[in-house]
């Protein structure tokens, strides 16, 4: 039996993600090549007179300056290489440099290698249909094709040329891929090419921000955002294998990627949350925990996991960065439902954690903005939020009093004029600019019926 078998690890979907540190080196450099180049190799056997007419002594003298070198400890400050062997190892260092160098050359390589990879791993797998073992080798080598890209995220201006050579089509199918992992991979992707840190790094220019924004406008006239909706709906985040693990892992970077987005552009926001449908995918994650607790004698769910305090976080920076996606919500009233049946659940309990306090800061948040507008004022007292205020305050003990007396000053405040245009501002009569709107004195007539004034 040949030794090498004992230790041949059978790959399969399992292990797909341990390949993704695995790096392929090229052949070997011949000696020739390592003395050419210049990596401190030098031909021993080309000094072989010189070694002979040393004589006896000089090995004599030699050796027993090696023991004393031993007899000092010495042996422990070499490294035990030989000269031929530290050339071969400047040659590796040599090469990975080269390897993480990005020029235009570089980054062509990499999209023939994702392409190459694609074109392998669809052709296995409709070759080996019912054997997922016989292209695991060539989805291992997409995986990495993948990841290689994302040496991008360190140099955003070559993102132009990833359209040029037709990748955009390329990384937008991959969405489909029936593997998960792989179309997680390409969400990552997203998330680091259009990361704060890409291209808003202290000395750069906006060609960078522009580069970014040229090449998530490139994804989202391939149907990526309608991709990226579907692939929310396959993820299962209440399993509790391996699985749901990284599916979980998977709604994170989504969620990662509308951040991203909502910091670069809020009109790439805004179309990402319109063609994903995001916003009703939003309402309903932020309702219920997905994860249950390991430590609860049942599993029973927990009171607010991580990617559901993430969820009502995204929502809230929505309805700040973008007005217009905030008067569609308030508009519908599903929005203004969903955050009031979040917040309501603190009617007599308190946050038990720092996840759940910020939950509820950003619950709080959404519905700021909310009842800030005219529609939302109105649909705050059609949902019996004011009542929902009163019973908040009357539990003083409790985080939500404080919360709920910051959201009764936007309730109660004037909403934002339609046209902020100083000109406008200048020939509204001083009367006009201190009416009071309708919807805010419905509001405060409500409260007052509640008896909140008794809790303030």
């Amino acid at each position: 039996m040949d030794i090498n078998d004992i230790f041949k690890e059978k790959v399969t979907n399992t292990t797909l993600n341990a390949s993704k540190s695995k790096r392929k080196m090229g052949a070997a450099p011949s000696l020739r090549e390592l003395k050419d180049g210049g990596f401190g190799f030098t031909d021993e056997s080309s000094e072989p007179s010189k070694r002979r007419r040393l004589g006896d002594t000089a090995s004599h003298s030699e050796d027993d300056e090696a023991d004393e070198a031993d007899d000092e400890g010495g042996r422990f400050f070499s490294d035990g290489l030989t000269t031929q062997e530290k050339g071969v190892m400047k040659w590796v260092d040599h090469m990975e440099e080269i390897e993480d160098t990005l020029d235009q050359a570089s980054v062509q390589r990499l999209v023939l290698r994702l392409e190459r990879a694609v074109s392998k791993n669809t052709q296995d797998r409709i070759k080996h249909a019912q054997a997922p073992e016989l292209f695991s080798e060539s989805e291992a080598e997409l995986d990495e094709a993948i990841q290689r890209l994302l040496m991008l995220a360190n140099d955003v201006q070559y993102l132009g040329i990833l359209e040029e050579l037709g990748a955009i089509p390329t990384l937008v199918g991959l969405m489909a891929h029936e593997n998960a992992d792989i179309t997680l991979n390409v969400v990552q992707l997203a998330v680091e090419l259009t990361a704060e840190d890409s291209w808003s790094q202290e000395g750069e220019s906006q060609e960078e921000r522009a580069a970014v924004v040229g090449f998530v406008t490139a994804l989202a006239d391939n149907e990526f955002f309608e991709m990226l909706g579907q692939n929310l709906q396959r993820l299962n985040e209440a399993a509790e294998s391996l699985e749901g693990e990284a599916d979980r892992q998977g709604v994170f970077q989504t969620l990662a990627l509308v951040e991203n987005l909502a910091s670069l552009d809020v009109r790439l926001a805004e179309r990402a949350v319109k063609t994903a449908g995001l916003l009703g995918w939003l309402q309903s994650r932020i309702r219920q925990p997905m994860v249950k607790s390991s430590n609860a004698p049942e599993a029973a769910a927990i009171a607010v996991d991580s990617n559901q305090q993430y969820a009502a976080e995204i929502v809230s920076i929505l309805l700040q960065s973008s007005p217009r996606l905030c008067q569609e919500a308030a508009q519908s009233g599903d929005c203004a439902d969903a955050l009031l049946t979040c917040l309501a659940k603190y009617r007599k309990r308190t946050p038990t954690d720092d996840i759940e306090a910020e939950y509820l800061e950003n619950i709080v948040d959404s519905l700021c903005m909310l009842v800030a507008t005219p529609r939302g004022k109105a649909v705050f007292v059609e949902l019996e939020g004011v009542e929902l205020l009163v019973l908040l305050q009357k539990q003083q003990q409790h985080a939500g009093r404080l919360l709920s007396l910051k959201l009764l000053d936007y309730a109660l405040s004037p909403p934002p004029p339609q046209d902020n245009s100083e000109q406008q501002q200048q020939q509204q009569r001083p009367s006009e600019a201190g009416s009071v709107s309708e919807e805010v004195r419905t509001i405060a007539r409500r409260y007052i019926d509640a008896m909140g004034l008794k809790y303030l």
